[in-house]
């Protein structure tokens, strides 16, 4: 299915995720020589970057080769999945599991909307979390049996370094890794949490020595001030309806293995503590704007808990250790069940862009030659080869906290300065779901004092000033 959905979007104009437009759009500014971490006193277009540079400077030099832009961000993002999958599989190898165990677990991914959605795709979470499990991976070589083996004495400062650079690709990564080293300092004392605690220390400052040489204090004013963000409870159950009750009867199979284990030697096994870690910091996604990368550690963490014991052969016990009698025929039909959802909906992602792709001609033109120009995408704006005036989202984010103004902008937009916009939604209905966080209440005003409203294919609309 990740195959299927990658290649489909290769042959596509704009990637369906709103986060990797904005991605596409800061890749190619800074490809054109524009900066990375623009200053938002410089004037539009406002841009800001809340990652790291890690994964965009992997696709900067794929593109070097002269590949498409767009496609050597998607291939970088692609080959992150290949990392990740095979973490995975060798982590479940670690675990037991062989034959059709290893190729039931590795399958489970498959039933993962936050991995499938973001594989194909030009982002960095797949990177992050190929660090963040590679590095719990080898804590967990680094224990037990695989411990005695002399040549493995590695496995303790390479888990160090895979956990930086996750953090270097994604810096919310840094909690998960925290979570990593406690386990190492919890499980093996002060002494063995040294190699892997020195690693990550000075992995972590050699990378944000670069960032800093490179970039200057503005990555870190992007990165950090800007990313706080704001907060609301609604969404965090809506996040949470979306990408915890899907997979209710899997996590529940891995809870239970996490309170069994923990009346024998779970607590030894980082796993566990990744698991337990993942599933507390999905409340994170009460911030306004969260979406499936906030549940991605969590799924991989269940597919490695659960998969080699629901899919080793013959093994009674093994399904008896997942909970009742009764819940082996629920996981079963959540595993056919999500995958089938999974399906349909990336279907409809699919379809939907092959629509856009087909009116893409119509809708640039409507755009008009002004530049920069108005989108609720920027990913649309790349595909048309133009300039998009702002990131709607991060920068109502910013003026809501005060960090930026939108009168200016509110102003020059009303009195048609920067042309006619084109957005996913028609604003004389109000702006529906996420469109309402997308754009500031100012200029959501601006918006509607369009004189014109002009309906266009693939469910765009034009407004006119």
């Amino acid at each position: 299915m990740a195959s299927a959905w990658s290649v489909a979007l290769l042959l596509l104009p704009v990637d369906p995720d709103y986060t990797a437009g904005e991605l596409a759009d800061h890749l190619r500014s800074w490809m054109e020589g524009a900066a990375l971490y623009p200053s938002l006193e410089d004037g539009p277009p406002f841009r800001v970057l809340n990652y790291p540079p890690l994964v965009l400077a992997l696709a900067r030099l794929v593109a070097g080769t002269g590949i498409d832009l767009l496609a050597a961000g998607r291939l970088t993002n692609l080959a992150g999945l290949v990392v990740l999958v095979g973490i995975v599989a060798a982590w479940a190898r670690d675990r037991g599991a062989r034959g059709h165990a290893l190729a039931g677990t590795v399958g489970l991914l498959g039933t993962s909307f936050p991995v499938l959605y973001a594989a194909g795709q030009l982002h960095i979470e797949l990177w992050a979390a190929a660090g963040t499990l590679g590095g719990f991976w080898l804590l967990h070589r680094s224990v037990g049996a695989a411990a005695e083996v002399r040549g493995r004495r590695w496995a303790l400062p390479a888990a160090g370094v895979a956990l930086a650079l996750a953090c270097l690709a994604k810096q919310t990564q840094v909690v998960p890794a925290l979570v990593g080293l406690a386990w190492v300092g919890w499980h093996g004392g002060g002494r063995r949490a040294i190699p892997a605690a020195a690693a990550f220390a000075l992995t972590g400052a050699m990378g944000s020595l670069v960032i800093l040489l490179a970039f200057g204090e503005a990555a870190w004013t992007h990165m950090v001030v800007y990313t706080v963000g704001t907060y609301s409870l609604t969404n965090l159950g809506l996040q949470m309806a979306s990408h915890l009750l899907p997979w209710a009867v899997l996590l529940a199979a891995a809870g239970w293995l996490v309170v069994a284990g923990r009346r024998g030697r779970g607590a030894a096994d980082p796993l566990v503590w990744l698991w337990v870690g993942s599933l507390a910091w999905t409340l994170s996604a009460a911030r306004v704007g969260s979406s499936y990368p906030y549940f991605l550690d969590l799924h991989l963490a269940t597919v490695l808990l659960v998969g080699p014991r629901l899919f080793a052969p013959g093994a009674r016990a093994d399904l008896r250790a997942l909970g009742p009698r009764w819940v082996r025929p629920l996981l079963a039909l959540q595993v056919v069940g999500a995958s089938l959802v999974v399906g349909v909906v990336l279907l409809g992602h699919i379809r939907a862009q092959h629509r856009l792709a087909e009116a893409l001609p119509r809708i640039c033109d409507a755009l008009g030659t002004r530049d920069p120009v108005v989108v609720g995408s920027p990913g649309l704006a790349v595909a048309c080869g133009r300039q998009p005036l702002l990131h709607p989202f991060i920068m109502s984010s910013l003026a809501a906290q005060g960090r930026w103004n939108p009168e200016d902008t509110a102003e020059g937009l009303a009195a048609g300065d920067f042309g006619p916009a084109v957005l996913p939604f028609d604003p004389r209905d109000g702006f529906p779901g996420a469109q309402a966080d997308r754009w500031h209440p100012r200029l959501q005003r601006a918006i509607r004092s369009g004189t014109a409203v002009e309906p266009l294919p693939a469910g765009r609309w034009k407004v006119s000033w």
